[in-house]
């Protein structure tokens, strides 16, 4: 019998999306985990380069570039797990290019045999061109996801050509969304059929279509009373956005409150942030951080908070700031 190895930690269905629907093979759903990995060398081999980087996030396409060179020096795959300068390192485990084994109360990561050799060809010349291109559409998409919250597909296309300067398709970007690891868990679409008038309308969204659904419907129905009308952000702008927004002023504001309440901390800060941009009052659970000695520090409290909500960026407003969207609508 052969040695018990660990337990396999990434899930039968990670391992069978990769397999059939993303590198298109026929693997049965009874194939143990073990039969799985033993198959990757074979599936890689025979699977095409463009798909291999479609699946990859450019983070992780970066890290395995490193990875690469890494094994010709050592084989504590372990050790490059948790020293890589990559983030998105993890995506080598749900690809089955490397394997995180626990037994008991340890665990390890090692290479899957065999992978390596058949996967290094995504590093061509060209295939480093296409790999960039993804990457650009992968920055540009979570860029745009973090700025609209919720917007509608076709302009969202529309801007994503812009950025990129070329035509990318709908299936296109639906393939990719769908096969690259990353983007598959990031990117929702949802559909609205409006009562008024019977249309149907297609948006997308990073957010939870389980648990916010209420929140993703609500900012649809404010952006289509508005007559779906987004601002239009810079290539750069839309690069440096992250999922928390914390311009200069959204820090000033932070720091405005923790010199008030020292307890304050920035991610719960940066969690409330985030409701004013679903168009949610947010005042009241600030104010439950404050610790006003005088009137004075309410005063000023106030003038802070008004200056950022006036200038802050709001999903249910297409992007626009409050001040933006007054300005816009009396320029319309």
């Amino acid at each position: 019998m052969e040695e018990y190895k660990g337990r396999i930690n990434v899930s039968k269905d990670t391992m069978l999306f990769v397999t059939n629907y993303v590198l298109e093979n026929e693997i049965k759903e009874s194939t143990t985990k073990e039969n799985i990995l033993k198959l990757m060398p074979e599936i890689y081999e025979k699977a095409d380069s463009k798909e291999i980087i479609k699946m990859l996030p450019y983070e992780t396409y970066k890290a395995l570039e490193d990875l690469i060179k890494y094994i010709k020096t050592s084989n504590d795959i372990t050790k490059f797990y948790y020293k890589t300068e990559h983030t998105d390192v993890r995506y080598l485990e749900k690809a089955l290019i490397i394997v995180m084994r626990a037994k008991k109360n340890k665990h390890e990561y090692q290479l899957n045999p065999g992978v390596i050799e058949k996967i290094e060809k995504i590093f061509s010349k060209e295939n480093k061109e296409i790999a960039k291109r993804y990457g650009k559409i992968e920055k540009l998409t979570k860029g745009m996801l973090y700025s609209y919250g919720v917007v509608e597909f076709e302009f969202f296309r529309k801007q994503i050509c812009k950025y990129m300067n070329e035509i990318i398709t709908e299936d296109e970007l639906y393939d990719l969304y769908f096969k690259r690891l990353n983007l598959n868990l990031d990117v929702n679409y949802y559909n609205v059929r409006w009562m008024n008038d019977n249309e149907k309308q297609d948006f997308i969204t990073y957010l939870d279509k389980e648990e916010d659904s209420q929140v993703i419907g609500f900012i649809a129905n404010q952006q289509k009373s508005r007559r779906l009308n987004y601002k239009v952000f810079t290539k750069e702008e839309i690069l440096s956005r992250a999922e928390y927004l914390w311009d200069k002023s959204t820090q000033e504001l932070f720091q405005y409150l923790k010199s008030l309440n020292e307890d304050i901390l920035e991610y719960p800060f940066q969690r409330i942030i985030k409701r004013n941009e679903f168009g949610e009052k947010i005042l009241k659970k600030l104010l439950d951080y404050c610790n006003f000695k005088n009137e004075n520090d309410v005063a000023d409290f106030m003038k802070i908070f008004l200056t950022w909500y006036n200038n802050s960026p709001q999903y249910v407003l297409g992007g626009y700031s409050p001040v933006e969207f007054m300005i816009q609508q009396n320029d319309i």
